[in-house]
């Protein structure tokens, strides 16, 4: 019954007073990403404004289909308790 008699709170209602004292700690704890985030950009877009579009032309290399690729472990191993004991 107490369950019931709780009123639900949805992300976007109207939050009270003492529901807004724990964004300041949100802004604090997410603003060194932020800054990190906006200071690469500066950097790339300064990159690219001194120097131009990158040349970086990994992605124009044809994918060679009969290249070896990761072949899965085969199923017939040993489960890992018959292993051993280990040093001694």
């Amino acid at each position: 019954m107490q369950a019931e008699d709780t009123p639900q709170a949805f992300p976007f209602d109207i939050a009270k007073a003492q529901d807004l004292a724990a964004h300041p700690l949100a802004l604090l704890l997410l603003t060194p990403f932020i800054l990190i985030f906006l200071w690469a950009a500066w950097l790339e877009i300064r990159r690219w404004w001194l120097y131009g579009p990158s040349r970086n032309k990994r992605a124009d290399f044809p994918i060679d289909e009969s290249a070896p690729s990761y072949e899965h472990p085969s199923t017939d191993s040993k489960p890992s308790g018959a292993a051993g004991q280990g040093r001694k």
